[in-house]
This record gives C-alpha cells, sequence and structure tokens, in this order.
C-alpha cells in the first residue's frame, strides 16, 4: 500500500501544535466576544428586574413561579437557553447521524472516503502512536481517571461533583450500550467481542468526550479566563486525537465517531448544565485535581506502553489486514426472522453478527 512521504513524526507534531493554537485562539476569539456582549447583558439584567419588580406588584400571587424564575440573575438565564439549544442541536445531530446509516445515506460514501485515504496514510510509527493516543480514551484509562477523581472529589467532601461525575460517567456508558445494541453496526475491522463488536456509536469518543469534557468542566467552574482558556483547549486537542485514532486504526467509520461525540456532548450540557444551576458549585482546586486526574494518566498509559504496547499494536494491525466490512447498518427486526425463526433477518449489505454461528446456515 503506497505512503505519503510528507507524513513524518515533525509533521505530525506540527500538525497538533497549529491544532492547539486553534483552539486557544478560537477560545480567545469566544472570550472577547464575552466581554462584546458585556453591556447587552447588563441591560437585559436590568430590564428583567424591572419586569420582576412589576410582575411582583400586580400579579404575584397568579404567577409565582414566573417571579420566581426571574429572580435569577440574566446571565443563569442565557446559560439555560444556550444549554436547551446546545442539548436540542447535539440530540438532533446524533438522531440523523443514525438514521442516515440505517437508510445507506450519501454519509456512507464518506465513511468509505475517509477509512480509505487514513490507510493509504498508515505507517509503522504512526500506527504505534496512535495506539498510545487511543488508549487514552480506553478503558482502563478512562476507568482510572474515574476513580482518582471520585476519590478526589469525595476527600474533598464535594459531594454533589462527586454524584454528577459519577452520572455523567455511567449514564454515557449505559446510552452507549443501548445505541449499540439497537443499531448492531458492524466495524470496518475489529479486535473486539460481544457487544463491543457493534461501531455505532464510537465508545471511545464518547467516553473521552464526557471523561475529559466533564473534568474540564469542574476544572474550570467559577474560575477566571486564565485557567478556562488552556482547560479547554488541551481537552479540545486530546479529545480531537483520540477520535482521529480510532479512524486511523479502523476501529470506526466517521459517522460513528461524530454520533460519539455528540452524545458526549450532550450529556456534559445537560447534566453541566443541571449542576450550575440547580446547586452551588463549589470553587474546586483546578491545579490539584488536574494533577491528580493527569497522574493517573500517566500511571496508567505507561503501565500500557511498557507491558501492552508491542501486542496491541499488532493486534490493530492484524484486523485492518484481515478485510473490512461495508459501512452498512440497520436495525434488525424482531418479526422479521430468518434461519429457521432462530435469528433476525439481516438486510442486504449487512454483514452477520459475530454472535451468529456459522453453523446455522445464515451468510
Amino acid at each position: 500500500m503506497p505512503t505519503a512521504s510528507w507524513l513524518t513524526p515533525a509533521t505530525a507534531l506540527g500538525v497538533v501544535g497549529l491544532l492547539a493554537l486553534f483552539a486557544l485562539l478560537l477560545l480567545c476569539l469566544v472570550r472577547g466576544l464575552l466581554l462584546v456582549i458585556r453591556p447587552l447583558v447588563r441591560r437585559l439584567d436590568a430590564a428583567r428586574l424591572r419586569g420582576r419588580d412589576a410582575l411582583h406588584a400586580r400579579a404575584g400571587r397568579q404567577w409565582p413561579r414566573v417571579v420566581r424564575m426571574l429572580e435569577r440573575d440574566i446571565a443563569e438565564l442565557l446559560l439555560l437557553a444556550l444549554g436547551g439549544v446546545l442539548l436540542l442541536a447535539c440530540a438532533g445531530a446524533l438522531l440523523w447521524l443514525g438514521e442516515s446509516i440505517a437508510e445507506g445515506a450519501p454519509l456512507v460514501q464518506v465513511d468509505q472516503a475517509v477509512f480509505a485515504q487514513l490507510r493509504a496514510w498508515q505507517q509503522g510509527w504512526l500506527d504505534t502512536a496512535m495506539v498510545v493516543v487511543t488508549e487514552l480514551g480506553g478503558a482502563r484509562v478512562s476507568v482510572a481517571v474515574g476513580v482518582t477523581v471520585f476519590g478526589w472529589l469525595a476527600w474533598r467532601r464535594a459531594w454533589g461533583a462527586a454524584a454528577y461525575w459519577v452520572g455523567a460517567l455511567l449514564g454515557a456508558r449505559a446510552c452507549v450500550m443501548v445505541l449499540k445494541l439497537a443499531l448492531e453496526r458492524s466495524r470496518p475491522a475489529s479486535i473486539y467481542g460481544g457487544l463491543e463488536s457493534f461501531s455505532f456509536p464510537s465508545g471511545h469518543a464518547t467516553s473521552s468526550m464526557v471523561t475529559y469534557g466533564f473534568l474540564a468542566f469542574l476544572l474550570c467552574l467559577r474560575q477566571p479566563w486564565r485557567v478556562r482558556i488552556p482547560v479547554i483547549a488541551l481537552t479540545a486537542v486530546t479529545v480531537a486525537l483520540i477520535c482521529l485514532s480510532r479512524l486511523y486504526l479502523g476501529m470506526h467509520w466517521l459517522s460513528d465517531v461524530l454520533a460519539g461525540c455528540a452524545l458526549g456532548f450532550a450529556w456534559i450540557v445537560l447534566l453541566g448544565t443541571a449542576y450550575a444551576t440547580l446547586h452551588a458549585p463549589e470553587r474546586l482546586a483546578p491545579l490539584r485535581l488536574g494533577v491528580a486526574a493527569a497522574a493517573a494518566v500517566v500511571v496508567v498509559g505507561a503501565w500500557i506502553v511498557a507491558f501492552q504496547l508491542p501486542a496491541t499494536v499488532e493486534r490493530y494491525r492484524r484486523a485492518l489486514t484481515a478485510g473490512t466490512v461495508p459501512p452498512a447498518a440497520a436495525a434488525r427486526p424482531a418479526t422479521d426472522r430468518s434461519c429457521d425463526g432462530r435469528y433476525p433477518a439481516l438486510r442486504s449489505g449487512n454483514p452477520p453478527p459475530r454472535w451468529l454461528p456459522t453453523s446455522s446456515g445464515c451468510a
């Protein structure tokens, strides 16, 4: 297979650096935009106060819930509105992606094109680098970070944040499992079995988005922008690289990764908005919490690199060279059965599920 001569370690590091710089510039632009609209927020807040006083004087007993809502700061109300818009946008994107792959829409052709292009760029050193990156979003590192952050929050007696942290991780995992079972989409190539042999949505993308994204949310709560900008930029670059690694290693189609990111971001928006508006968020020590989480990543990552990296790289390579399946996906209707009624019938273009016995006569 031809390789790209321009793709060297120096080029890859340069691309990552440019990605980080772009994330920093974008966040600085957001910060500048917030400074510009601050006078408008103040005017809206003054209007809120006038409306609250007028409503309370005339119909406070008839509309108590409206009066209580107007007691909130305008920035909090805007945050609720923005959270609702983002949540609906992510849910709509997830539904559209699921429907697109089920119907064999042009998105499937994009999946194939991206997969083919990334296969053309494969190189030995890049295989190893991408396996290291993909392990950052794997179960071992995610569990280590989850346990470490929960332990740190419990030690600080930040029980509200700890409860939301656990809810974010477990809830996202449950959503991934339900969607995988519902669609049963096969991976381009796979080193997994059972439930994990299904591709849509990407568990790595969802897990990394929720784990690192919600951690960034906790780190940035009630912190100045000089803390928020580098934390969010580092998180965005890390999640983007993990998602890219899943595509490069052939474990997911592009639509799987996009769906995982949409699902993870929607979960962060839902729980983050609830925590910020329904509770009194504590000012957590971002440096100490960040160091604890980073230590968990480094310790588990170092163990993987030292003892399991060569074997893991070889597993991914064997999976890719073993051949791929078309990026078709569809739910298996329970009422449409084949193979003597034992198994759901497969739509045209779908490979049989990995749990389907070859001796059953199903193709």
